[in-house]
């Protein structure tokens, strides 16, 4: 059984995109026990391998982890990972099979709202223990999150709404007018609606809603809008080639909004190089984030040599709440399992959380509002600068 090589975020995880082909995680020397096979659908080639091989990376951390510690009553734990190519029909194929022929124990992975949507659309029927780490679109949780086996990681399109109109809302000198950008899928359709409604709350106008095609070369076009507008602040909500992108031809276009806020999708402040000083990012999660489960992660990763990108603790954290989990109940029989992580509170790089009910009417939502964080680029590195609580500069505004 081959081992899969670390993948690495940014531009060297889409250059090895190209030579994906499904591959399972061999068990850690010295296991005899039959494993736990984890099932791992995640998008590793395409316009969001980025995002998807740093969550994977999370989950092998994690996985790599436990099994270093003996597994999980004692058996090791084995991850089946496919790659969805975030194409709807791949990913509910991949997932109809993890279930029906690999027989996978349970699921940690997803990401990409168009695509899990047809994932998980395909093994309802089955009502597999799925941990879903990413995905924000508000359909899925109506479609899925009253299931009993489903469980979310990733806030959902409100929560992020909530937390950019909170922090739009907190800015000094006041902001008045918002631009948004956002990309054609559910993820950026819902983003979109609850956009306008939250910054409508806030007291701000919301003065262009113009949607991109994920993966798009050009634009300009946005970018010309969001210079004839003005406005106080242009917020656009895409995946990490996307980011990356848009910050690229800003530069070379001369195009200097006052404040320009992205979603962090697995892009990192070094994939930026020089030309994002003054950018801002919401996420749920960010390096300069120095509370003591973060740093502790952070420690360990760096320790071994790798990089960790925002997304890392969605795989972690996933995989992590499912091997508590188990432990706790002391049995692989799911109902028991599923107890458990509808009742426990885990320590995790989030800080101390569980599964709860979501205002939605989600069963199992781990992140909120309340755990986001946004973060400026300097110079050279990143600060958290909101909220407060957890920040560790002050927000440059206008930005550099």
């Amino acid at each position: 059984m081959p081992i899969l090589k670390t993948l690495a975020a940014g531009a060297a995880a889409l250059a090895m995109a190209a030579l994906w082909v499904p591959q399972a995680v061999a068990q850690t020397p010295g296991h005899t026990a039959e494993p736990i096979r984890i099932g791992v659908p995640l998008p590793l080639t395409g316009v969001l391998a980025v995002g998807g091989q740093t969550i994977l990376s999370g989950v092998k951390f994690a996985a790599e982890e436990i099994n270093a510690g003996g597994g999980l009553l004692g058996r090791p734990v084995e991850l089946l990972i496919e790659d969805t190519k975030s194409e709807p029909n791949t990913a509910a194929t991949i997932a109809a099979k993890m279930v029906t022929e690999d027989k996978v124990y349970a699921f940690v992975g997803g990401y990409g709202s168009t695509a899990d949507f047809a994932l998980l659309s395909s093994v309802k029927r089955y009502k597999p223990l799925f941990i879903h780490t990413g995905s924000s679109s508000v359909r899925l949780e109506t479609s899925f999150g009253k299931e009993d086996w489903y469980y979310h990681i990733y806030i959902w399109d409100y929560h992020r709404q909530k937390a950019a109109s909170r922090f739009l809302a907190s800015v000094e000198p006041k902001v008045n007018t918002v631009a948004l950008a956002y990309e054609d899928g559910l993820y950026g359709a819902d983003a979109a609606k609850y956009a306008e409604e939250y910054f409508s709350k806030a007291g701000m106008k919301l003065v262009m809603k113009e949607p991109f095609k994920s993966g798009s070369p050009d634009f300009s076009p946005v970018l010309s809008r969001v210079k004839s507008l003005n406005p106080d602040a242009f917020f656009s909500v895409g995946y990490s080639g996307d980011n990356l992108q848009l910050v690229r031809q800003m530069k070379g276009l001369g195009i200097k909004p006052k404040l320009t806020m992205v979603v962090s999708a697995g892009d990192r402040r070094a994939d930026y190089g020089d030309m994002s000083e003054g950018l801002t990012m919401i996420t749920e999660w960010s390096t300069a984030d120095r509370t003591p489960a973060a740093a502790e992660l952070i420690r360990k990763v760096e320790a071994k040599g790798q990089a960790i990108a925002p997304v890392f603790p969605q795989g972690y954290a996933g995989m992590m709440t499912l091997a508590d989990a188990i432990r706790t109940a002391g049995v692989l029989d799911q109902d028991k399992v599923r107890k458990v992580l509808s009742t426990a509170t885990f320590d995790t790089p989030y800080g101390k959380i569980g599964y709860r009910a979501s205002e939605g009417g989600g069963l199992h939502q781990l992140l909120s509002d309340e755990t986001m964080v946004i973060v400026q680029h300097r110079k050279e590195g990143e600060e958290v600068v909101y909220p407060a609580a957890k920040a560790g500069g002050k927000l440059a505004y206008p930005a550099p």
